[in-house]
């Protein structure tokens, strides 16, 4: 914890002023998030520190969408920019540790056992992270969700993810691009059966179309 304050101290002295002020949503969703890992037990279960990782890896990226860079100069942009992906990479590296290390014999998080919390945070560092890993941890992923012991959004998440990283038509149409300033899906196989495919998956959202509207321009 102390090694880490003094990172983002030392970090935060290369920066601006304009810079830091800039980058204060960030620093402030870490420092959250490093309270709450403060507060773990001195023995924290593997559910207690896999609900810290959704925590851990959720609140910095969502805080990025607060963090405006446009009134920086050029020079204070991309120290802003690399600092910021420095802050998150660390970040990814030390959950994606923290998920390696407690994975179980079965091979993946089960809902029963673990908490959606806890897996969902699993998930999502997983997902974050190279499709090395993710292809490691599909089939058991895939597993479970057949046998209700996950989501299923989740694995057709993680397929899609590994697809379009091979430069493969994704199956469930979850990862998108930008093309010509928009986002728009990544290829996918047989377009026409899309929602037929979407619909066992159990997603948020009633069609493709309302998945769709939650993207815009890149």
């Amino acid at each position: 914890m102390l090694a880490w304050f003094l990172v983002v101290i030392l970090s935060l002295a290369d920066l601006s002023p304009a810079a830091e002020s800039a980058l204060r949503p960030l620093t402030e969703a870490i420092a959250t998030a490093r309270a709450q890992q403060a507060a773990l037990p001195e023995n924290p279960t593997p559910k207690e520190k896999l609900e810290l990782t959704l925590t851990l890896d959720q609140e910095p990226l969502k805080a990025m969408h607060s963090v405006d860079l446009s009134g920086l100069s050029e020079t204070d942009r991309l120290a802003a920019q690399a600092e910021a992906k420095a802050r998150l990479d660390a970040i990814s590296d030390e959950t994606v540790a923290t998920v390696l290390s407690l994975v179980p014999v079965e091979g993946w998080f089960s809902n029963a056992v673990y908490g959606q919390d806890a897996a969902t945070g699993a998930f999502l560092v997983i997902q974050h992270a190279d499709a090395a890993l993710q292809k490691r941890f599909l089939p058991a992923l895939e597993a479970m969700a057949e046998r209700g012991e996950a989501l299923k959004w989740q694995y057709a998440m993680m397929y899609d993810r590994i697809a379009v990283a091979e430069n493969r038509p994704q199956r469930y149409g979850t990862q998108m691009q930008c093309v010509a300033g928009r986002m728009v899906p990544a290829p996918t196989e047989d377009p026409e059966r899309l929602e037929q495919r979407r619909a066992p998956m159990g997603f948020r959202w009633p069609d493709y179309d309302a998945y769709l509207a939650n993207f815009g321009a890149c």
